[in-house]
């Protein structure tokens, strides 16, 4: 079984903000960049035969090119060479979602001959570290999200689009965790349309405070009969507040 591991990566970003931060990194690139190596390290483990791609946005990575020297089986792709218009949006939308879905749309429509080589695609994130991923679970016709989070339904949260009180009879919002989840490449053009449609949607005034987890949850319902929901484990410190967090 063929893997590819896509990692969404940002390890010099620009000065800036998000929907939810004054800053978009606590971290300086020198740390940023330390991290990543331990990112790819913990996929090394969890998946000792896969190749693991790189999809990075920042401006100056010149040096960042050299880490395939020092991994095997690693590539590293500039997002500012793939997409000059892409590498705009996703250094300054205050959206960190909308950056997350144009980063991974642009490799995935420029890539996806490569891509279609492969039997599954594991999308990853840079600086998060993953372990208790059972690798040999994979088949080509499912698709795998962490187990999803939930709350308790709140108001004030101005989530009406994603309401699905009423299906799921409680009174609860669910989440799936987009730092690490799989799927067969036969469903790449699906992920493809979610990540378009949540640009879509996010990038509207009125939807501006949603999130990909949230809109991942909803808009794979129609895919549910296909989801396999796992027990993976993630950590990693939190970009803007530098909090770690393990779930």
């Amino acid at each position: 079984m063929r893997k590819l591991i896509v990692v969404g990566s940002s390890i010099q970003p620009r000065q800036g903000k998000f929907t939810y931060s004054k800053t978009r990194s606590l971290f300086q690139p020198e740390e940023r960049f330390r991290q990543t190596i331990f990112t790819i390290n913990s996929l090394r483990n969890c998946f000792p035969d896969s190749k693991i791609v790189i999809v990075d946005s920042s401006d100056e990575y010149k040096e960042y090119q050299l880490l395939p020297r020092y991994f095997k089986n690693v590539e590293f792709i500039p997002l500012k060479e793939l997409s000059g218009e892409s590498f705009e949006i996703v250094n300054s939308n205050i959206n960190k979602s909308v950056c997350e879905s144009v980063l991974l749309n642009t490799y995935y429509r420029q890539y996806k001959k490569e891509i279609l080589q492969n039997d599954i695609i594991i999308k990853a994130t840079g600086r998060y570290f993953y372990f208790d991923v059972n690798d040999n679970s994979f088949t080509h016709d499912e698709i795998y999200f962490k187990k999803p989070l939930n709350f308790e339904w709140d108001d004030t949260w101005r989530y009406d689009f994603v309401d699905c009180r009423e299906e799921q009879n409680n009174n609860r919002i669910h989440q799936y965790c987009t730092v690490l989840y799989g799927f067969g490449t036969k469903h790449l053009d699906k992920f493809i349309d979610i990540n378009e449609a949540s640009i879509h949607l996010m990038n509207q005034n009125s939807m501006y405070h949603y999130d990909i987890e949230t809109l991942s949850y909803y808009l794979t319902r129609p895919y549910k009969d296909l989801i396999s929901e796992v027990d993976w484990r993630v950590s990693g410190w939190d970009g803007v507040s530098g909090k770690f967090m393990y779930y």
